[in-house]
């Protein structure tokens, strides 16, 4: 609300009479004018970050629960000025970080960001600092967006995380001990509420400033539209004073991360990521004399839930889940002992996980997540069926989907998507069921059981690296996505029917 006050000013005032069109806007005209209006302007990257890749590298200490068949974009932010850069860790391959431009080693620095690779994708921000990203959105595909995470918080004193699931410690003595949060803040940016210029929310330019001051915001917006950018494309993403901002010992660290998924042409998609960081221009905008506190209030958010559960919209929707796991059943039982599997909530939203000290996964308000509980294969004849309520045929999800996982890495090695659930539910379901194009059914195995099946890779010996896949033994769970219902944004738990899934284990 107050952006769309400062930018009706602006209007008022006549700041925008006589600018230039959008098309002849430049991303260096926005840093000349903003080092003009006494900011200090370093230069960042967005790019794509394979969290399998890298964990398999040894690089990266968790794959942090990916979206296997979803790719994600990240940013290489430079310290601030008057920030030491982050030590690396030799055993890790971990290189040191390299210093701001504006770095005086003779200064009293700010203590660096607890390190963690790859180094400049989580960040502390002084309280007046602002990021800016100019350029092109993703090609057309199923879904995209960008949110704001609060990555790693302080550990507190004296207390034991070593029961807590998804955790681990980063840092030093010099930095502090950190442990992850990936909390999800605010509301993402996606390819439904995104400003921007262009014939669609694909392949159009747009402007995304991420700022924890309001003055700050004011005028990084007041020289974007000075530089020729349009209102209507510039896109302003708060991080609240809730937080613990600043560059001080202890300070929460940031990340940003993009995400896409299921583009309409492979090619165009392989081709935009790899071309990112040159495409997307992105600024660390810091005052030259600090500004005045002036935080922004928590964000008011959609709320989940259209006031419809998905049991209104199935015929006989109880009866043909009954129907769906009485007929895989009765198909292995006689060669296969099994394990029926109970989905539950899989992670909290981020500010609830922040306040409750937890980890959130790096969660997404667009989004439901379910997960099972922990099962292994232990043979390769062993292989997961699940089954349910296809989300997307139903309304309650943009896609939806169903991911295999294994711990500790949190690495997705195999998928299934809603536009692979056609016809999947037939063979089970009688002739004359009910709706039966809104069931799915589909299974998880070391072969190609049929035309709806994930094949599951081995983690030893796998050419693309040891976490792209996993051997027998290992733990598992099932996890299951909705994406984006009506009420634009992810459906309510307690408007969904949940996944299920059964484990076959070879008699």
């Amino acid at each position: 609300m107050r952006l769309v006050k400062i930018l009706c000013l602006l209007l008022c005032a006549g700041l925008l009479t006589g600018l230039p069109a959008a098309a002849e806007s430049a991303p260096q005209d926005v840093r000349t004018l903003l080092e003009e209006a006494g900011y200090y302007v370093q230069s960042g990257s967005l790019y794509e970050l394979d969290t399998l890749e890298e964990a398999s590298q040894g690089r990266l200490l968790s794959c942090f629960g990916n979206n296997a068949g979803s790719t994600y974009m990240v940013l290489d932010l430079p310290p601030a000025p008057n920030q030491e850069p982050a030590k690396g860790v030799a055993q890790l391959n971990w290189p040191d970080e390299e210093p701001s431009e504006y770095y005086d080693e003779t200064a009293d620095n700010a203590s660096a960001n607890p390190y963690f690779m790859p180094v400049g994708w989580q960040y502390k921000l002084r309280q007046d600092e602002a990021i800016v990203l100019m350029g092109q959105m993703p090609p057309a595909c199923k879904y995209y967006s960008f949110v704001n995470y609060i990555l790693f918080t302080e550990e507190k004193a004296g207390k034991d995380y070593s029961t807590q699931a998804g955790t681990f410690s980063v840092g030093s003595e010099e930095t502090g001990l950190y442990r992850p949060v990936f909390g999800s803040i605010g509301e993402p940016v996606n390819m439904q509420n995104i400003l921007y210029q262009g014939d669609s929310a694909f392949d159009s330019q747009a402007v995304i400033v991420v700022s924890v001051n309001q003055t700050t915001t004011q005028e990084v917006v007041e020289q974007l539209l000075a530089a020729g950018y349009d209102q209507s494309q510039i896109n302003v993403m708060p991080i609240p004073g809730v937080y613990n901002i600043g560059l001080q010992d202890g300070a929460d660290t940031f990340a940003f991360l993009g995400r896409t998924s299921q583009p309409e042409d492979q090619a165009a998609m392989d081709a935009y990521m790899e071309e990112l960081p040159q495409q997307m221009t992105v600024y660390r905008v810091t005052p030259q004399n600090e500004r005045e506190a002036d935080p922004y209030e928590n964000q008011t958010v959609i709320p989940r839930g259209t006031g419809v559960h998905e049991a209104a919209l199935v015929e006989d929707a109880y009866a043909n889940l009954d129907a769906l796991r009485q007929a895989i059943i009765d198909q292995y039982a006689g060669e296969y002992d099994y394990q029926e599997l109970t989905s539950v909530i899989a992670v909290p939203e981020g500010l609830t996980a922040y306040f409750n000290d937890t980890n959130a996964q790096g969660d997404n308000r667009d989004a439901s997540y379910l997960m099972t509980e922990d099962f292994t294969l232990d043979s390769d004849e062993d292989f997961v069926v699940v089954y349910g309520v296809n989300h997307t045929a139903t309304g309650k999800g943009q896609y939806s989907n169903a991911i295999l996982y294994a711990r500790p890495m949190l690495n997705g090695v195999a998928s299934a998507y809603d536009s692979q659930y056609e016809g999947s539910a037939s063979a089970y379901l009688p002739e004359d069921a009910q709706d039966a194009d809104k069931f799915y059914v589909y299974k998880f195995a070391r072969t190609q059981l049929d035309d709806y099946t994930a094949v599951v890779e081995y983690s030893t010996g796998n050419e693309s690296g040891k976490y792209y896949g996993v051997d027998n033994g290992e733990s598992l769970f099932m996890a299951f996505r909705a994406y984006l219902d009506q009420s634009g944004v992810g459906p309510s738990y307690y408007e969904i029917i949940y996944d299920r899934a059964i484990v076959f284990h070879k008699k």
